[in-house]
C-alpha cells in the first residue's frame, strides 16, 4: 500500500512538472514573438523615418502632423515596452515555480526510500520466535509420514497422525458440530486448545458436521 502512494505522490509531481515546464516553454515562445515583433517594428520606423525626410522644407502642415506620428510610434513603444514587462515577470515566476516543482518531486522521489529503512530495521531486529528446541523433539522421532509441528491439518473420526520429530500421536476419537475429541486431550471445543504430552498443545479452529476438524499441534 505505501509502494502505490508513493507511486500515485511521484505521477502527481510528474504531471506537476510537466505543467509547469510546459508553461515555462509557452512563455519563451511568447517572448520570442515579442522580440520579432520589436524588431519589426523598429524596421518600419526605420523605413517610416527614411521616406519623412523632404528634399525641400517642409510645410507648415507636414511639421503639425509629424509629433502627431511620433507620439503614435511612441505609444506603441511604451505599450511593448509594459508588455514585455509582464512577460518577464511572469517568467521569472515561472520559473521560481518550476524549480520548486523540480524540488517537490525530488523530496517525492526520496521519500518512499526514506520511509522504507524502519520497516527494514524492525525486520532485521526482530528476532525468531523462539531459538530454542521443543522439549518434545526427539533424536529418533518420526521424520515422513507426519505431521510437522506448527501445521495446520484436518482429521476426523478414527485418524491418527504422528506428529514429525516427537513421540506425540494425534488420535482423534469424534468429530460433533463445534468439537473435536481428541485422546490424551478430551473435548476441545473449536477455538480453543487442548493439553497434550511433553508440553503439547492441541488448538482446534473448526469442527463441524461433516465429521472433519482443522487443528495444529504446538509444543514447548
Amino acid at each position: 500500500m505505501d509502494r502505490v502512494i508513493s507511486l500515485l505522490a511521484a505521477l502527481v509531481g510528474l504531471i506537476a512538472l510537466g505543467g509547469a515546464i510546459l508553461v515555462h516553454t509557452n512563455a519563451d515562445t511568447q517572448r520570442r514573438e515579442m522580440a520579432t515583433e520589436i524588431a519589426q517594428l523598429k524596421t518600419s520606423i526605420a523605413l517610416t523615418a527614411g521616406q519623412s525626410q523632404p528634399a525641400a522644407s517642409p510645410t507648415p502642415a507636414a511639421v503639425q502632423s509629424k509629433p502627431t506620428s511620433d507620439d503614435g510610434v511612441a505609444g506603441a513603444l511604451l505599450a511593448l515596452q509594459d508588455r514585455i514587462a509582464v512577460l518577464e515577470r511572469t517568467t521569472r515566476d515561472q520559473s521560481v515555480e518550476l524549480e520548486a516543482a523540480r524540488a517537490k518531486l525530488a523530496d517525492m522521489a526520496s521519500a518512499p526510500a526514506a520511509a522504507a529503512e524502519p520497516v527494514t530495521a524492525v525486520a532485521t531486529a526482530t528476532p525468531p520466535a523462539s531459538s530454542a528446541t521443543p522439549a518434545a523433539v526427539v533424536a529418533d522421532g518420526p521424520t515422513k509420514d507426519c505431521i510437522p509441528l506448527g501445521t495446520r491439518f484436518m482429521a476426523s473420526a478414527g485418524d491418527s497422525f504422528p506428529i514429525c520429530k516427537t513421540k506425540v500421536v494425534v488420535k482423534v476419537a469424534s468429530v460433533d458440530d463445534g468439537l473435536a475429541t481428541i485422546t490424551g486431550a478430551g473435548d476441545v471445543a473449536a477455538g480453543s486448545i487442548g493439553q497434550l504430552d511433553k508440553g503439547c498443545t492441541i488448538s482446534v479452529f473448526s469442527a463441524d458436521t461433516s465429521g472433519y476438524a482443522e487443528m495444529r499441534v504446538t509444543c514447548q
